[in-house]
């Protein structure tokens, strides 16, 4: 049995550094066969060290035991250099800035260390994206700094949403809106199922048990390893995550952000952790400008207990089984044809799926419906906002 999040008072761990010696590939088995290609990244923050701790005993496992596999399995190391010193990154953020703008630039003029990792990760994920023959899938292995339940982000596409269900952890819909450039926004691009996993504290050994687990289930889920397999206990591999999960509801969507500025002095309160119901006007952070309170009722989500990072904390609310149902149909039906033809709604004339909603017309519930529909908001003025497709068939 997992044991209940920590008690409020529980100061953060302080992740240990991993040794020299790792490599980028952590390990790779299978490709004997054809079938699935499932690419794994841990250690994209350098102080978040179980996702390669698990991936380390997975890819172990796997060559000790010799099982049969259909396609490929290859585990990434994220930010080397961060994880060899143990901090969440050097110069800037590995999983920000994933623009293709940005990319590009990084690529030609590589300036940071950061940079220089982007683009050792591109040489690996990209020429094996576009060459996969079978389904392709990418996860990436996050935790908190924070003690909490897993969970799982992703782009909200059917194919990742129906994948991410089987996994059994809570949906977190909406932080891609929210935060600009993840790693997995820039590698969707190539067509993958991506779900991001966020095991739990960043240095708690059950946080490694909840990755190696998630990812033993990804390889049966996808088809590599058969449902029978005798190489663990898949029944187990799902109790364990339900028993982390702590009966928390199935699906969450971010409903606001707030952002730290220079010169914030952003200072959460002690003993608030991941999924903490708080009301408006909760004191719950500090700057230098004096008390932050909580703007509306929600659940707490990420709250940030180190020393970098620019998101404060996030508001997340649950969201009703039957509205996925909903969103489900819609798509299939093709819906989203008819959104030109909604008042104050526009075609972007550089790309297919992308919306302009003039808000002086569009008043009413149009973030809701361009969400039932596989669109999320990628900017905005008080004027217009923007939304994308993610992976919406027209």
């Amino acid at each position: 049995m997992i044991p209940p999040l920590g008690a409020p008072e529980q100061p953060e761990r302080v992740p240990e550094a991993l040794p020299a010696g790792i490599e980028r590939i952590i390990g790779r088995y299978g490709g004997q066969v054809a079938g699935p290609l499932v690419l794994v990244i841990g250690g994209l923050h350098g102080n978040e060290p179980s996702g390669i701790k698990a991936l380390q005993c997975v890819v172990s496992k796997l060559h000790e035991r010799g099982p049969a596999f259909r396609g490929e399995l290859i585990a990434v190391a994220g930010n080397l250099a961060a994880l060899r010193e143990g901090v969440r990154f050097l110069d800037h953020d590995l999983n920000r800035g994933w623009s293709v703008r940005r990319v590009a630039k990084a690529l030609d003029q590589p300036v940071s260390a950061e940079d220089r990792e982007r683009a050792d990760l591109l040489d690996i994920l990209v020429p094996r994206l576009r060459e996969a023959e079978g389904e392709t899938f990418v996860l990436d292995l996050h935790s908190t700094s924070s003690p909490s339940a897993p969970f799982l982000t992703l782009a909200d596409t059917l194919e990742n949403r129906e994948f991410a269900q089987r996994l059994g952890m809570p949906l977190v819909l909406g932080l891609e809106e929210q935060i600009d450039g993840a790693m997995l926004e820039y590698v969707g691009r190539f067509g993958p199922i991506c779900v991001g996993v966020e095991a739990g504290q960043h240095d708690d050994p059950i946080s490694v048990d909840i990755h190696e687990a998630t990812v033993w289930l990804a390889l049966v889920e996808s088809g590599c390893l058969a449902r029978d397999t005798t190489l663990f206990d898949l029944a187990e591999a799902r109790r364990r995550i339900a028993a982390a999960r702590a009966g928390l509801p199935h699906v969450f969507e971010v409903v606001y952000r707030r952002c730290i500025g220079p010169g914030d002095r952003f200072r959460m309160e002690p003993g608030h952790h991941n999924f903490e119901p708080v009301r408006a006007g909760q004191v719950i952070a500090s700057t230098a400008a004096g008390s932050v309170r909580v703007p509306e009722d929600g659940w707490l989500f990420l709250p940030l207990y180190q020393e970098l990072g620019d998101d404060g904390y996030f508001l997340v609310r649950p969201v009703r089984s039957i509205w996925l149902g909903v969103s489900r149909m819609l798509r299939r039906l093709g819906v989203g044809r008819v959104l030109p033809l909604l008042p104050g709604v526009h075609r972007a004339r550089e790309r297919t799926d992308t919306y302009l909603v003039d808000r002086r017309v569009a008043r009413w519930l149009v973030i809701q419906f361009f969400h039932l529909l596989g669109y999320r908001r990628v900017r905005g003025t008080p004027r217009v906002v923007v939304f994308r497709g993610q992976g919406v068939k027209e």
